[in-house]
């Protein structure tokens, strides 16, 4: 079984509308947000051994879970550093997989086209955004940098050490500044892929080794390979859209 529905990039993060299908269990660096379009969805929290079942599930960086595949889901995977996830993080205190009270996830439109499906979550909130500037700059400079050392050049560049720079990492985001970096890399290469790269283009162009770690990578951190990305591109090119009409 295939994913099968549409995806978009927006700022802050990416958007999915469809079907899920296998995924193995797996950590990233987002907040996940996950709602049930036709009943309720479930996922597996692994760190603590319990399948969570409702209507919006909330997923925590860097904890262990796997979607399991059954109806039709609107999911999104926030950038831990976006002012909706620290909004998320911030409402919700609980640990791994968490139910959402409707009133978390108001201004959903999961109808509406799927890169203004966020639009009404995009309203003046009291997220505490987060106000090291260091931090901020190291994040934008990892957006684009290319090359070996990513972490020792963006501590240079703002002028940290590359301890502190990992921990402000952690404290802010939640998790690991190494795994944020994978998932921006695992980003651009889903972006090339969408715009007809072939895996093995698309690895070297987000900065992996080859295509064998792009794989390995992307089981690692999203529970499906490029695969199935490749295959949900080539069968909908027309399912994928790129909205960055509101970067932050």
């Amino acid at each position: 079984m295939n994913w099968d529905g549409e995806f978009a990039f927006v700022a802050e993060g990416v958007v999915f509308r469809g079907w899920a299908a296998d995924n193995r269990a797996h950590r990233h660096a987002t907040v996940q947000i996950t709602l049930g379009l036709d009943g309720p969805v479930t996922i597996l929290d692994v760190s603590k051994g319990r399948a969570v079942t409702d209507s919006a599930l909330l997923v925590r960086p860097g904890v262990m879970h796997a979607l399991q595949p059954g109806g039709k889901v609107w999911l999104v995977l926030l950038q831990p550093e976006s002012l909706l996830a620290q909004h998320m993080l911030q409402r919700s205190k609980q640990e791994g997989v968490v139910s959402l009270p409707p009133e978390f996830v108001e201004g959903v439109h999961v109808i509406a086209p799927l890169a203004n499906s966020l639009d009404g979550m995009r309203k003046p909130h009291k997220a505490v955004q987060i106000h090291d500037e260091r931090l901020l700059k190291a994040l934008k400079f990892l957006e684009s940098v290319r090359g070996a050392r990513p972490v020792e050049r963006a501590a240079t560049a703002v002028g940290l050490s590359v301890s502190r720079l990992r921990g402000l990492a952690q404290a802010h985001l939640e998790i690991p500044l190494a795994r944020w970096l994978t998932l921006r890399q695992l980003q651009r290469a889903v972006q090339a892929m969408a715009q007809g790269a072939s895996i093995a283009e698309a690895a070297i162009d987000a900065g992996f080794a080859d295509q064998a770690h792009l794989t390995r990578q992307m089981r690692k951190t999203l529970g499906i390979t490029p695969a199935m990305v490749e295959a949900l591109t080539r069968e909908s090119p027309r399912r994928f859209i790129q909205d960055t009409r509101h970067r932050q």
